[in-house]
């Protein structure tokens, strides 16, 4: 008899020794772990038009690790505050990779042109959701998810001549007011050289590149008082326009990328008023525009933010247009996995997926196709042109995208 139950205690005992090993087996099957690392600004100066990319990434993650969207694959993403601080990015990178990503999404633009060696030497990808030429060439592991906004100008400039302004007026003048950062400096470039290359339809009157944090901007409105189009940009573009207007003077008001990511904050400081008739570039399109882009949006906001999204739907674009961004990254990412195996999967199989994408199906329905490829390191190719309207509170798409100018 005491046999016996020294044989039933033994028994017992090789059953809980098999039962850890069947429950670890049981966590492999559940799926492998891949990390995505966010390099962002969630507390300096360009977070309240970036926030709402810190939302969506955060969202999409879970939506694709509830809805089992890649088989046998758990997402998850760790967040670098770069503060918009050029000094943070280089630490921000490799505490991610420290931290086991495998890929990083960036946003600041300052950001994908300080990583691109490190990711080239490592071959890392870093998807950038703004975009700066440097970043392009030469083409390298850093692929931008829109495209460069002196691009983006010059197919405004172009389109302003051929649809907006009427040249029985003379010709109109042009004049540029923002931060010298990165995007500003290239923008102002941008119109400089196309008002050079075309003076039948514009006059260059100057640009004024004050430090970034300089909110006394009187000179520089001053300089620029006789201007027909007026670029106000980045953060500053509400305090710009204010003290523009407040010296009596009048222009059209124009932007690329960023104005709509801002909306919410310039409705506060400007009024829809003071607003009305500003053009901006895009490339991506907003709340009142029925994409199924869009409406993935929407859901999400419904789904994870609901006591946000009415806030999030009045600051801006950013949420929207991010997940236009950010699902071609989650579509990459797929098809690498689904060629290799999640177990088998790396960044050299991001890259060799990334550089034969192509934008396409129902869930770009309403979009142009975009692609990388071996040589293109910018995905979009067109530009989506909106006027702030009054009357309807909002940006308004003009419903057709331009063919991106590349001069």
């Amino acid at each position: 008899m005491k046999c016996k139950c020294k044989m039933a205690v033994a028994f017992l005992l090789v059953l809980v020794m098999l039962v850890p090993l069947s429950l670890s087996c049981g966590g492999e099957k559940e799926g492998v772990t891949i990390r995505i690392g966010e390099h962002t600004d969630l507390t300096g100066p360009g977070s309240p038009a970036v926030v709402g990319l810190h939302y969506v990434l955060q969202d999409l993650v879970r939506y694709y690790n509830e809805e089992g969207l890649i088989p046998g694959v758990k997402l998850a993403v760790d967040s670098w505050d770069g503060k918009y601080d050029p000094s943070w990015d280089i630490s921000g990178y490799d505490w991610l990779r420290g931290r086991g990503a495998k890929l990083i999404v960036s946003v600041i633009p300052h950001t994908g042109v300080d990583l691109k060696p490190f990711a080239d030497r490592y071959k890392f990808p870093v998807c950038n959701l703004s975009t700066l030429k440097a970043m392009l060439e030469p083409p390298g592991w850093v692929f931008c998810l829109s495209n460069p906004n002196d691009w983006e100008m010059k197919t405004l400039l172009k389109w302003i001549s051929e649809n907006h302004w009427d040249y029985a007026r003379g010709i109109p003048k042009v004049g540029f007011i923002g931060w010298s950062e990165p995007n500003g400096i290239d923008v102002e470039k941008g119109m400089d050289e196309y008002c050079q290359a075309h003076p039948d339809k514009f006059e260059w009157v100057g640009g004024s590149l004050p430090p970034m944090g300089v909110m006394a901007f009187s000179g520089d409105v001053n300089k620029l008082k006789g201007c027909d189009y007026l670029c106000a940009y980045g953060f500053p573009t509400g305090t710009i326009i204010g003290k523009y207007l407040d010296q009596g003077y009048r222009a059209t008001f124009i932007d690329v990328g960023t104005a709509t990511n801002y909306r919410g904050f310039l409705v506060d400081q400007l009024g829809y008023e003071r607003l009305d008739g500003m053009l901006v570039g895009n490339v991506s399109l907003g709340w009142n525009d029925q994409t199924p882009i869009v409406n993935l949006a929407k859901q999400l906001l419904n789904r994870y933010r609901s006591g946000q999204a009415e806030r999030i739907m009045y600051e801006g674009f950013v949420y929207a247009g991010g997940l236009q961004n950010l699902i071609s990254v989650f579509q990459i990412l797929q098809q690498a996995i689904e060629k290799v195996g999640a177990q088998n999967f790396d960044s050299q199989d991001f890259y060799d997926a990334a550089i034969h994408y192509e934008t396409g199906g129902s869930l770009f329905e309403g979009y142009p196709q975009w692609s990388f490829s071996e040589a293109k390191r910018y995905l979009v190719d067109h530009v989506a042109i909106s006027e702030f309207s009054a009357e309807a509170g909002n940006f308004v798409w003009n419903g057709a995208w331009v063919p991106l100018l590349l001069e």
